[in-house]
């Protein structure tokens, strides 16, 4: 399974984008107020809840956050190309070999173009999923490398903190201290309660990555387990089989 790191300079550069256009939203409305000519001072309700842009900024700024605490040190980049060879290891090169007169070399594969095979006309045509009647399958819990399960971690030990000795009474309060702890709503997702407590999933997933919460309430806190969700775009978080392990962190 392919995974990606996420490069510092590519956060910043998804964070500049959002902010640019935040500002821009917000510079548009402020300028269609001032042509309206009201003389009444468009003001902002100190409670009104931050925009789809604004909680996405934050959203990125704690991944910058989460993968500054998971990276390693930086390895001491010296310009030098492939690994050092150890002193007194001496590498024999085979030798080439020199053709007589009379003698061929061997032929080397690709320098004859090959004329390709064409089918048989009663070959049978491949089979159109379009018109398939197989359903597409559930997506399926994907196992986590250690820089995506450290960065998983990250994110699950900060909403058990905040959750600590707090009773989540219902999906709805459990969502609201979500979204206070800079989780975009776009991102948390309700899920069927367990055993009569509220559950939900909160998608981490950024540039390829694959982490995902799975947050369930109990009496005082939270449950929360770190898991893999594909990372293509139309695979929704709910939509994900895994099994649960709520023996996880605390």
């Amino acid at each position: 399974m392919r995974s990606r790191s996420f490069p510092k300079s590519v956060l910043v550069a998804a964070l500049g984008c959002l902010v640019l256009s935040a500002c821009g939203t917000q510079k548009a409305a402020t300028d269609h107020a001032a042509s309206a000519g009201s003389p009444v001072k468009a003001t902002t309700s100190p409670k009104a809840p931050p925009s789809a842009e604004d909680q996405e900024v934050r959203f990125i700024e704690l991944v910058g956050q989460a993968i500054d605490s998971c990276s390693p040190d930086a390895p001491d980049d010296k310009g030098g190309e492939g690994a050092a060879v150890p002193e007194g290891l001496v590498i024999e090169e085979e030798p080439t070999r020199i053709y007589g007169p009379g003698e061929t070399p061997p032929a080397v594969p690709g320098d004859a173009e090959e004329a390709p095979v064409p089918l048989p006309s009663d070959t049978p045509e491949p089979p159109n999923p379009a018109n398939g009647s197989a359903k597409p399958k559930q997506p399926v819990e994907v196992p986590l490398p250690s820089n995506e399960k450290c960065y998983g971690d990250w994110h699950a030990d900060r909403v058990v903190e905040a959750f600590k000795n707090k009773k989540a009474n219902g999906y709805d309060a459990m969502r609201t201290k979500l979204t206070a702890l800079d989780y975009p709503a776009a991102r948390v997702h309700r899920m069927p309660d367990h055993g009569g407590q509220p559950r939900a999933r909160v998608d981490l997933r950024f540039m390829g990555g694959h982490a995902a919460l799975e947050v369930t309430g109990t009496g005082s806190g939270v449950i929360v387990e770190v898991f893999g969700a594909p990372e293509t775009e139309d695979v929704k978080l709910t939509d994900v089989k895994r099994k649960p392990r709520l023996d996880t962190t605390m």
